[in-house]
């Protein structure tokens, strides 16, 4: 904490969409976990003091978070008056490592403040102090994502919590299901709500597979061999690196691309990786990149950006290919550079994983634990 008087702080949610998803789907899956999370997350928060409202999913259409977020923290404000100093938001799928300990600073800001788990790609935050005028400028932002840089731009102060592990542990897919599945392996770590952890434990991918991440076995043997090389790619954000560099024993060969992409939705994302797909093919570069290394870790998420000029995921791959290509299933994907990307990722003579931001941030922190204790 800062120092000063600790406001007392409303916490919106976005409460999870009505689980829509055809059964046995993994956004099913995904579905479900989410709607777990978000409910032991609530609980949380409120045992740290915070009072905790879900904000309804938006109506169908062009989503905007911004008016969607505004609209429902004003009529909170003038609900509440004054008994409200600081205000905050938080996904779904967020802060589902972080320990109390790190809610606890999450809610701490003081006037004129903003506290965020992730300066350059937010998924949680609170600021305290001129809750309208940090509305005002929220309102206009179309992703939760470049908050604190337009309020830092607006004069609030801002404090980054991404240095610390676990802040950016985002569950965004299935896989991320699945690194969450084995973190909760790792000791030291928080203990997951009973219903959760039977879900993450008991669940079902398509074809009745279990919620294991492909090939991490082969994975954990390159991160534990010194003369072997990791090749990752993607939003990598220099603490995961850092992380890798001192507890990995393998040589590391690392391709950063848009970090803070979504935050800079201005800007045309753009992908040496993706270049390649284009000029190429998908399976040139899946055997390129085994010819660098002896597994490879992609954040597949920069590559569908760059390939259609948007950070906007509406616009990428459905959501269920965009899944079923982090488990290695080609069979539902239609976008034809996906499925061939994914095809030869799984037959590779290497081991391949292909997964979102989560995967390349917290993700290779714990991949690297795990490697250590033969989880």
């Amino acid at each position: 904490m800062s120092g000063g008087h600790r406001p007392a702080p409303l916490v919106l949610m976005g409460a999870p969409a009505a689980d829509d998803a055809p059964f046995g789907s993994y956004a099913a899956v995904l579905a479900t976990g989410r709607h777990l999370l978000a409910a032991e997350l609530s609980q949380r928060l409120a045992r740290q003091g915070a009072a905790v409202q879900f904000i309804p999913p938006a109506e169908a259409g062009p989503f905007h978070w911004g008016s969607w977020y505004a609209g429902a923290a004003r009529a909170a404000l003038d609900e509440a008056g004054d008994r409200v100093d600081a205000l905050g938001w938080v996904g779904a799928g967020a802060l589902a490592l972080l320990a109390d300990e790190g809610l606890d600073t999450l809610l701490s800001s003081i006037a004129g403040e903003l506290v965020t788990n992730n300066r350059f790609s937010s998924d949680a935050f609170v600021v305290a102090g001129d809750l309208r005028a940090a509305l005002d400028v929220l309102a206009g932002l179309g992703a939760d994502n470049g908050a604190p840089r337009a309020l830092e731009a607006a004069g609030f102060s801002v404090r980054d919590l991404s240095g610390a592990p676990w802040t950016r542990f985002d569950v965004d897919s299935p896989l991320d299901l699945g690194l969450l599945r084995l973190a909760t392996r790792l000791p030291g770590m928080r203990a997951m709500d009973p219903a959760l952890g039977a879900f993450l434990e008991g669940v079902q991918l398509p074809g009745g597979r279990p919620l294991a991440i492909p090939r991490v076995d082969e994975v954990f043997t390159v991160l534990r061999n010194r003369n072997a090389e990791l090749v990752v790619a993607g939003r990598v954000p220099s603490s995961s690196f850092a992380y890798l560099e001192e507890q990995a024993a393998c040589r590391i060969r690392l391709f950063v691309e848009e970090r803070g992409m979504r935050a800079a939705a201005a800007n045309r994302p753009r992908s040496l990786l993706a270049d390649w797909v284009t000029e190429r093919g998908a399976a040139a570069l899946v055997e390129r990149l085994m010819d660098l290394g002896n597994a490879v870790i992609i954040d597949t998420r920069v590559i569908m950006a760059a390939m259609v000029g948007s950070a906007d995921p509406a616009v990428w791959p459905a959501p269920e290919e965009r899944f079923a290509s982090d488990f290695a299933d080609a069979a539902p994907v239609s976008a034809e550079w996906l499925r061939e990307l994914t095809t030869a990722a799984a037959a590779a003579s290497v081991p391949f994983l292909l997964g979102s931001h989560t995967l390349v941030s917290d993700g290779l922190r714990i991949l690297t634990d795990a490697s250590w204790l033969g989880q």
